[in-house]
């Protein structure tokens, strides 16, 4: 049987930033130019829950049967945001970025898939990238708050299933712009 999996830390990097404005205007034959620049104070705040698959057989990990689990990015802002991107590292490694497989603490024979449980940020199931660059999102958020669903799911790495704990952590890199 293998352990429960602890999943995710997040750090949070906000910068915003809002063009500069320049505008004319005649004054007894002269021009007078103005620039404004603005800096947009927001505030926003991420949870993310841990998923815990419990104790699972060896057998139904490498049969490909233990069920996706759902694990929600939930973002509150003051405002809506106009822009974003999210990217994703993985504290242990990964095993296979085109498959969205991340590795284990401990066991080297297991690992978790990641894909994306809606079409917020890309197509729903397809594989979250994981060490790469940053993805900006196919919609924009139309709220203050909003959630990105992500589906998880312990995956064989190999021929073998070991039994024992199978934890990780995923970091999150929110950027707002």
């Amino acid at each position: 049987m293998l352990k429960k999996l602890s999943l995710i830390t997040i750090g949070l990097s906000l910068s915003f930033h809002a063009g500069a404005t320049s505008f004319t205007s005649n004054v007894t034959g002269g021009t007078v130019t103005s620039n404004l620049t603005m800096m947009v104070k927001a505030s926003c705040s991420a949870t993310v829950g841990n998923v815990a698959f419990g104790d699972q057989a060896a057998g139904a990990i490498k049969a490909g049967t233990v069920a996706d689990k759902n694990m929600s990015l939930d973002i509150a802002c003051d405002t809506t945001m106009a822009n974003y991107t999210v990217s994703f590292t993985a504290a242990d490694g990964i095993s296979d970025a085109a498959k969205g497989i991340i590795k284990t603490k401990a066991n080297s024979t297991v690992g978790y898939q990641l894909k994306w449980g809606d079409d917020t940020v890309k197509a729903k199931d397809s594989v979250v990238t994981v060490g790469g660059a940053a993805i900006a999102p196919a919609k924009k958020p139309t709220a203050a708050s909003f959630s990105i669903p992500i589906k998880v799911k312990p995956v064989a790495l190999g021929t073998v299933v070991s039994p024992g704990a199978a934890n990780t952590s995923v970091n999150i890199k929110l950027t707002f712009n």
